[in-house]
């Protein structure tokens, strides 16, 4: 009993505390992640996919643009809330858009727990939570949150630890390019850590090493991001 209490009072367990909570709580709020149109957008263009099977090159909705060259650079989300809402309606695809964020919340748990007490932590987590709670909606961005908040996290821990570029953390950049656009955004994050990595080294001669050093991790991770129906067309758009 006593190895019990101590584990369930661990930081260990904190994360999956915060997920849950998160979890229970967009449940509960279910009907506000569909409060935006696009989420009957998005499970359209799934189902389109679905029935087809291949992404569209062209747009098959829309009056006055019908037929124009077309990317679905979120194809994927699409898929996953068109599969949820033929499982479960609207529900699944609220129960969907619940999980990718509260993994997300609980993902940044822990890799905060890495640096901060319980205390401060939660007061971060509470932080975000509310500041992301506008666009806690029913769209294909939720589902990147848990991506994004790895590979950030990955990142940040290459840079605290002056270690090799975090090579294992690129398929991520695979799946998120095709869940959402904002791959780009992790494609971003490579030039603060290129100088990060700078800044630390004391001696300039060891720059070229460096770079050197991050050069193919940065192309790797561009081709990684290319890797799509649409091939770098989703990353050019």
């Amino acid at each position: 009993l006593r190895v019990e209490a101590k584990s369930y009072s661990s930081p260990a367990a904190m994360p999956w505390l915060v997920g849950a909570g998160v979890y229970l709580l967009l449940l509960a709020l279910g009907a506000r992640l569909l409060n935006d149109p696009d989420s009957y957008w998005h499970v359209a263009v799934g189902n389109w996919i679905a029935q087809h099977g291949a992404v569209p090159t062209t747009d098959p909705f829309s009056f006055t643009m019908r037929g124009a060259p077309w990317i679905a650079f979120e194809w994927l989300s699409e898929l996953a809330y068109a599969a949820a809402f033929a499982i479960s309606g609207w529900a699944g695809v609220v129960i969907l858009a619940a999980a990718a964020i509260a993994l997300a919340f609980g993902l940044l748990t822990r890799l905060l727990l890495r640096e901060l007490t319980p205390v401060p932590a939660l007061v971060l987590i509470l932080a975000a939570l509310v500041l992301a709670a506008s666009q806690m909606l029913a769209r294909p961005h939720v589902l990147v949150l848990p991506i994004m908040v790895a590979w950030a996290g990955a990142m940040v821990r290459a840079m605290d630890q002056r270690s090799p570029p975090p090579y294992a953390a690129l398929p991520l950049l695979v799946l998120w390019a095709n869940l959402h656009g904002s791959v780009v955004l992790g494609l971003g994050l490579i030039g603060p850590a290129i100088l990060e990595a700078l800044l630390r080294e004391e001696r300039r001669s060891a720059w070229p090493r460096i770079v050197l050093q991050w050069i193919p991790f940065a192309a790797l991770a561009v081709v990684a991001s290319c890797l799509t129906p649409y091939g770098p067309g989703s990353l050019l758009v």
